[in-house]
């Protein structure tokens, strides 16, 4: 490990904080493919891996999980799994969003995702904390939403899910 560069290392470090021995199986075996790469080539048997499902399931008890980035909703909308545990501004709610994982155009929650969250909220808190997120534990009015007139307050994110 000492010959690893040091983005190598962080990637292994959120691999180890995020991922399941079942996640982490499906991602080699991804990367495998992609490179063309043997079993032999690395010495090893290949272990038989699942192959992974295209969404868990349609029940409303059940969300497809991106890790470390969020939780798919009914709608198709993608939350982001953690959420400020302190009232902050729009401002810094805003800045704040250079820091979400890449690829997906993020904004604060809108009032119409609010209350899909609320609408599944126990089953969605489970599924929250499972990832290792925070919960939706405060009243539609403590939250700072892309379409309300609140100059304070819990902010969470979500983006388009395609």
């Amino acid at each position: 490990m000492d010959k690893l560069s040091q983005d190598m290392k962080d990637i292994i470090d959120m691999i180890k904080l995020f991922l399941s021995r079942k996640d982490v199986l499906q991602l080699i075996q991804i990367l495998m493919e992609h490179y063309g790469i043997k079993a032999q080539e690395l010495g090893v048997a290949k272990e038989k891996v699942e192959e992974p499902k295209a969404q868990e399931t349609t029940d409303e008890e059940s969300f497809k999980i991106i890790p470390c980035v969020g939780v798919i909703l009914p709608s198709g909308k993608l939350l982001f799994y953690d959420g400020s545990q302190d009232k902050g501004s729009k401002y810094d709610a805003q800045r704040y969003i250079a820091k979400l994982p890449k690829g997906y155009d993020w904004h604060l929650m809108t009032k119409t995702e609010f209350d899909e969250c609320k609408a599944c909220q126990p089953h969605l808190n489970a599924t929250l904390r499972k990832m290792g997120g925070l919960p939706f534990i405060y009243l539609d009015s403590s939250y700072l939403l892309a379409d309300n007139n609140l100059q304070r307050g819990y902010v969470r994110y979500c983006a388009d899910y395609v």
